[in-house]
């Protein structure tokens, strides 16, 4: 593999139309090496023998078959990176025409990240959401005072951010390989060891809203795992005094009621042994208020 300026990584499973589009959506440039690392995809439903990228130079496909998901997969990617900078795309989505530029303008800047504004369509009709992520609301937050403080701990998917790997090599930031909420930790670590910090105007990356997607499944490993890595996250928050930008996982607690109460109520005093008082009283507050309207 040839040193290049840029890796793009993407983690794969099922997808093989929707991961075309998104490679397609990269330009092919010699500073440009694209990383796909499959993960444990379904024969039945996956041409192995067609697969997206692999007859394309530009391109590197990893096939994985342990099944432990897309924190996995992209700490397999970015064991392949050899590039000054990495990014991040899910196979569902994809970049807009304006990477090139983007590309282009911050090649040699000295920030160690570079903060990514998006649009947000529904996958099949390509309509605007109004449901987004809050990039550039939180850009709009930022200032010197508060050192982006927003954007480092409250811009949690990696696709969000461009990362200088040699920052991530300092510090060796990895994902967590759980069933959900592998990003938060990377992009809290990210945030916080992150020195100089940028943010992009363009609108680079097109994030698509998809039925069935890891972000819209209602399952109890994956609501355990979102409580454990928050409890984690937010610990590290406390530690080093930016618990204000604490990760939330009420939502979370409280969607565990829709497949077992008995679970909901273990997992409810465990949240409120290892959450900080001032948020566990904000939360009841609210639902206390909520049941007198």
């Amino acid at each position: 593999m040839h040193l290049c300026n840029f890796t793009f990584i993407i983690p794969h499973k099922n997808i093989p139309s929707l991961l075309q589009r998104c490679i397609d959506s990269i330009p092919q440039r010699e500073d440009v090496h694209i990383v796909v690392v499959d993960d444990n995809s379904d024969s039945c439903q996956v041409d192995f023998s067609h697969f997206p990228g692999l007859n394309n130079p530009f391109v590197e496909v990893i096939f994985t078959k342990e099944g432990y998901g897309a924190g996995y997969a992209r700490n397999v990617g970015l064991k392949q990176v050899q590039s000054k900078w990495v990014l991040f795309a899910d196979a569902d989505d994809f970049f807009t025409p304006e990477l090139n530029v983007f590309l282009d303008k911050y090649k040699d800047s000295t920030a160690d990240v570079v903060f990514i504004t998006n649009n947000t369509i529904d996958c099949d009709t390509f309509i605007p959401q109004n449901q987004d992520l809050k990039v550039a609301e939180l850009a709009k937050e930022c200032n010197h005072e508060n050192e982006f403080d927003p954007l480092r701990y409250k811009s949690q998917p990696p696709w969000t951010k461009m990362v200088k790997m040699s920052l991530i090599n300092q510090y060796h930031i990895m994902f967590d390989e759980t069933p959900a909420s592998n990003d938060v930790w990377y992009s809290v670590q990210v945030g916080f060891y992150a020195r100089k910090i940028e943010i992009s105007k363009e609108i680079v990356y097109t994030r698509t809203i998809r039925q069935g997607s890891l972000q819209y499944s209602l399952d109890k490993e994956r609501l355990l795992a979102r409580l454990k890595v928050g409890y984690k996250v937010n610990t590290f928050l406390r530690n080093h005094g930016k618990i204000k930008y604490y990760n939330e996982i009420w939502g979370y607690l409280l969607d565990l009621r829709k497949i077992s109460y008995p679970l909901f109520f273990i997992q409810f005093f465990k949240y409120i042994y290892k959450t900080p008082f001032f948020i566990v009283k904000k939360h009841l507050k609210y639902k206390f208020l909520k049941l007198f309207r």
